[in-house]
């Protein structure tokens, strides 16, 4: 079955590697920011995406990266902002352990949402393209936060028309001692036209008149689908079967993808 997720094409191995360094950083008591942080706390405060330039030596490939995203945003208006770290300065040690560049490809471009959440990597070369790629939703932004901390996603979309509350298993999962601290709840409204993009991606078709509840498991691969109701034990049952087999789901590809072709129980 072929994967949906919220992780584009090239990016998954990055934000993954990011993910990991990110969830392990230990919480560090207040310091003086430096130039990075204090333009990570602004960027947050303007609700403004955030594009940090790590490098190492200022040569003509760095020169090009920055060139190319002075360009980028000077056309994007007041809706980012940027940064440069270099990686062995050591005022911006800790932003560097914060991501988890030290080892990265340099120069390497990170575009950070206003909550946070790393929407794009781009090692030793940048394109305009790449640039407007990591311009994403709200509800996509909150999706790739919570599974950048390694912790299953419940997208709920709610049906365009009318009120209607989260079914009851969204309920059932934050309030259980084992799966609520680990799950993040985002909620987006079909007809919102920011979210379509999300919508599509995960390959998501509301229907009409009731909530549409996807479950995203880290790096932000969609598991699961639930229309309307659902309960607690429906969700522990595909997480079950998720981890009882080695493929996706628990479910072999075309042609097998487990020893023999033989997947584990379903």
């Amino acid at each position: 079955m072929r994967s949906r997720s919220v992780l584009r094409r090239g990016g998954a191995a990055t934000l993954l590697g990011l993910a990991v360094a990110w969830a392990a950083q230990a919480q560090q008591p207040p310091q003086a920011q430096s130039p990075a942080q204090a333009a990570q706390a602004s960027a947050r405060q303007g609700q403004k995406f955030l594009f940090i330039l790590f490098w190492k030596e200022d040569n003509p490939v760095t020169r090009g990266v920055k060139q190319t995203l002075d360009a980028a945003l000077a056309r994007r208006g007041g809706q980012a902002a940027s940064v440069l770290v270099r990686t062995n300065d050591p005022a911006e040690k800790a932003v560097v352990e914060q991501f988890g560049v030290s080892r990265s490809p340099m120069p390497l471009v990170l575009a950070v949402a206003p909550n946070g959440a790393v929407t794009g990597g781009f090692p030793l070369k940048l394109t305009e393209q790449d640039i407007a790629g990591a311009f994403v939703s709200p509800g996509t932004a909150a999706c790739l936060k919570g599974a950048q901390a390694r912790k299953l996603v419940m997208l709920c979309v709610q049906p365009a028309q009318g009120s209607t509350g989260l079914p009851g298993g969204v309920a059932e999962m934050k309030a259980d001692p084992q799966y609520g601290p680990a799950t993040e709840v985002v909620t987006v409204r079909a007809d919102d036209a920011a979210e379509a993009s999300l919508l599509k991606v995960l390959e998501l078709s509301p229907k009409a008149g009731v909530v549409t509840t996807a479950l995203l498991v880290p790096p932000g691969r969609r598991l699961a689908v639930f229309e309307g109701p659902f309960t607690r034990e429906q969700v522990a049952e595909k997480l079950r079967s998720a981890q009882g087999g080695c493929c996706p789901g628990g479910k072999c590809g075309p042609g097998g993808c487990c020893p023999g072709g033989k997947c584990g129980p379903n």
